[in-house]
């Protein structure tokens, strides 16, 4: 083989591995989400360059598949009680964890945290070390059954694990509840030494989840 096309397959290889690095993003910096996106319950629309949706609505993007992590920056936009779920697994199957932050108390910062299945469904819902300012970036990894969640604003960073004890699959969507925004979506492979390292292990929490309340 000639230097040059060695070169030449180096470098389309290189590039191949970029793309493939980022299964898919999203700044949603357009006026409609388009048909990349599938919206599994709800409503979830863009507003401002930023997605918004009812509450308890649920999407997930197409380019997400195979992935097994991803993040998005949450918003809030006021003091009533909001969340901003990031989802990896099996959307669509309804077996995914979906883990969110929560403002909770009326104070304008995110209080609470929640590892759960599906749509806001089963799992554990916990209160965070300390408040968390808005806007925050909420990352999630999924590692075999567990799954890490990092939170990253001005006040610093969390995180947690929590074992699901099964798969969730693979996949990548996001959550709504409330006058909640997100931005910045990403989804990727789970770099999981990083994402496991130093968490706090949730189980067995006592804190009540409002947004279930009947």
């Amino acid at each position: 083989m000639n230097k040059a096309l060695a070169s030449t397959l180096a470098i389309a290889g290189a590039a191949l591995f970029a793309t493939s690095a980022m299964a898919a993003k999203d700044n949603f910096d357009r006026a409609q989400l388009g048909n990349k996106w599938v919206v599994t319950s709800g409503n979830m629309y863009i507003t401002n360059d930023q997605l918004q949706g009812d509450s308890l609505a649920i999407g997930y993007d197409k380019k997400s598949a195979s992935d097994t992590a991803a993040s998005a920056t949450v918003i809030l936009n006021g003091t009533d009680l909001e969340y901003g779920a990031v989802a990896v697994g099996n959307i669509a199957g309804g077996s995914n964890a979906f883990v969110k932050i929560q403002a909770a108390d009326g104070t304008g910062n995110f209080t609470n945290g929640a590892f759960y299945l599906g749509n806001n469904g089963g799992g554990d819902y916990f209160t965070l070390d300390s408040p968390v300012p808005s806007p925050a970036t909420l990352s999630v990894s999924i590692c075999g059954t567990v799954a890490a969640m990092k939170i990253k604003s001005a006040a610093g960073t969390q995180k947690y694990t929590f074992d699901y004890g099964t798969s969730v699959g693979t996949g990548g969507g996001l959550g709504t509840y409330g006058l909640i925004s997100l931005d910045n979506y990403k989804s990727n492979t789970a770099k999981c030494a990083d994402a496991l390292d130093g968490g706090r292990m949730i189980t067995g929490s006592n804190a009540k989840d409002p947004t279930l309340a009947k």
